[in-house]
C-alpha cells in the first residue's frame, strides 16, 4: 500500500534525490522587439566580420602595406606593397607567423627570433629585421593617437644619420640598432603618455578639494584613471615580452644576424650586448608600470573619498528636505485649524477681544510642537540607521 502511494506522487525518489517528472516550460522572452533586432543585427555583423578576418588571415595572397629601409642604399623608408607569400619567401619566415602582421587590434607584444630574421610585434609596431634591411608593416586605418611607426622611423633614421656623420663604426650590428630603435620608440611613447596623464591627474587632484567641483572632478578623474590603467597594462605586457626573451639564451645568441651571416655564429652563452640592451628597457618598462600603478591607486583613493563626500552632501540635502517638510507639516496643520475657525459660520469668537492673539499663538505653539515631535522621530530614525 505504501509503495503504491509513492508511485502516484509527482516526484520520483532515486538514491535520496528527489526529481520532478514535470517538464519545465521555457521562460518567456521579455526583451522588446527593437532589442531583439539589435542583438540579431550585432550577431550577424560579428559573423560577417569573423568570416572576412579569417579569410584575410589564411589568405597568403593578401597584400600588406609595408615600408622598406635598406641602409647604404636609401636614407629613408620607401613604401611598397607585398603579399604575405612574398614576405614569407624573402624573409624566411613561416606564413602562419605573418597572420598577426595586419592585425587591426594591437595584440600581445612578442619578439620572434629566426635564423635570418627577427619579427618584432609590439602593439601597433610590427617589423621584420634582417642584417641588412628592415621591413615595417603599416596599418591600413589611421588612428587618432600617435603612431609608433612614425616615432620608430624618426628614431632609426636619426640614429643612422648620426652614426654616418660621426665617422665612427657602430658598436652594435644593424639588427640590434633596429631593435634598440624599436624598443626606444615603444618606451618613449609609454613614458610620454604617462607623464602627460600624470600632470593632468595631479591638477585634478588639487581641484578635488573644492566641494563645488567635486562631481565634475570625479568624472574626469575616473576617465583619466582608465587611461592610466591602460598604460600600466601595456607597460606590463611590454615588460613580460622582454622578460620572456631574456629567459631564452638561445634566442639571445641567435639575434646576432650579421655575425651568423658572416659565418661567426655566437655561442648560447655569448649574448652580453643584447642582454644588457634588453635589461635596460626592461627596467624602463618596469618603472613605467609601477609608476602608473601607483597613480591608479591614488586616483582610486581620491575617487572613493570624493564619492564619500558626495554621499555625505546628498544625505545632508535629504535631511534638510525632511526637516523642511516637517516644519511645513506643522504649519499646515495649525493653519488648517485656523482656517476652520475663520469660516463664515458662527463660532462665538468674533466678540472675544483676544481671539486673534489666541489664534496666532495657538498656531505658533502647534507648529512648534508638531515640528518638535517630527524632529525627534527623524533623529531617532537617523540613529537607528547609523
Amino acid at each position: 500500500m505504501e509503495n503504491s502511494n509513492l508511485d502516484k506522487r509527482p516526484y520520483i525518489h532515486n538514491r535520496g534525490i528527489a526529481t520532478s517528472t514535470q517538464r519545465f516550460c521555457p521562460k518567456h522572452d521579455i526583451r522588446s522587439p527593437d532589442e531583439i533586432d539589435r542583438q540579431t543585427a550585432f550577431k550577424q555583423q560579428v559573423f560577417d566580420q569573423s568570416i572576412a578576418l579569417s579569410r584575410s588571415r589564411m589568405n597568403d595572397s593578401t597584400e600588406l602595406r609595408c615600408s622598406l629601409f635598406v641602409p647604404g642604399k636609401s636614407t629613408k623608408f620607401e613604401e611598397t606593397r607585398l603579399t604575405k607569400a612574398e614576405v614569407a619567401q624573402v624573409y624566411g619566415v613561416d606564413g602562419r607567423e605573418l597572420r598577426n602582421a595586419d592585425l587591426k587590434s594591437q595584440g600581445i607584444p612578442h619578439i620572434l627570433v629566426r635564423p635570418a630574421t627577427i619579427f618584432i610585434s609590439i602593439f601597433s609596431l610590427r617589423l621584420l629585421v634582417q642584417s641588412d634591411r628592415v621591413l615595417l608593416f603599416l596599418p591600413d586605418s589611421e588612428t587618432d593617437g600617435v603612431r609608433m611607426e612614425d616615432v620608430f622611423e624618426h628614431n632609426l633614421q636619426s640614429k643612422i644619420r648620426a652614426e654616418q656623420g660621426s665617422g665612427f663604426t657602430p658598436t652594435l650590428p644593424f639588427e640590434l640598432r633596429v631593435l634598440d630603435a624599436a624598443l626606444a620608440s615603444v618606451t618613449a611613447i609609454l613614458e610620454a603618455e604617462h607623464l602627460i596623464l600624470q600632470g593632468e591627474v595631479e591638477n585634478r587632484l588639487r581641484v578635488s578639494a573644492k566641494e563645488d567641483l567635486a562631481h565634475l572632478t570625479l568624472v574626469e578623474l575616473l576617465e583619466r584613471g582608465k587611461r592610466v590603467a591602460t598604460i600600466e597594462q601595456r607597460a606590463r605586457q611590454f615588460r613580460s615580452a622582454l622578460q620572456e626573451l631574456l629567459n631564452n639564451d638561445e634566442d639571445l645568441a641567435l639575434m646576432y644576424l650579421s655575425d651568423r651571416q658572416a659565418g661567426k655564429p655566437h655561442a648560447i652563452a655569448d649574448h652580453q650586448e643584447v642582454e644588457y640592451l634588453l635589461e635596460a628597457y626592461y627596467k624602463n618598462a618596469d618603472a613605467i608600470a609601477e609608476a602608473a600603478g601607483a597613480l591608479v591607486g591614488e586616483v582610486n583613493r581620491t575617487a572613493r573619498a570624493t564619492e564619500s563626500m558626495l554621499d555625505v552632501r546628498r544625505n545632508q540635502i535629504m535631511v534638510f528636505e525632511a526637516q523642511l517638510e516637517i516644519w511645513m507639516l506643522g504649519l499646515a496643520t495649525s493653519t488648517f485649524v485656523a482656517g476652520l475657525i475663520g469660516m463664515n459660520v458662527v463660532n462665538y469668537m468674533e466678540e472675544t477681544p483676544f481671539a486673534f492673539a489666541w489664534l496666532v499663538s495657538g498656531c505658533a505653539v502647534a507648529t512648534l510642537l508638531i515640528a518638535r515631535f517630527g524632529m525627534l522621530k527623524l533623529k531617532k530614525f537617523r540613529k537607528m540607521h547609523l
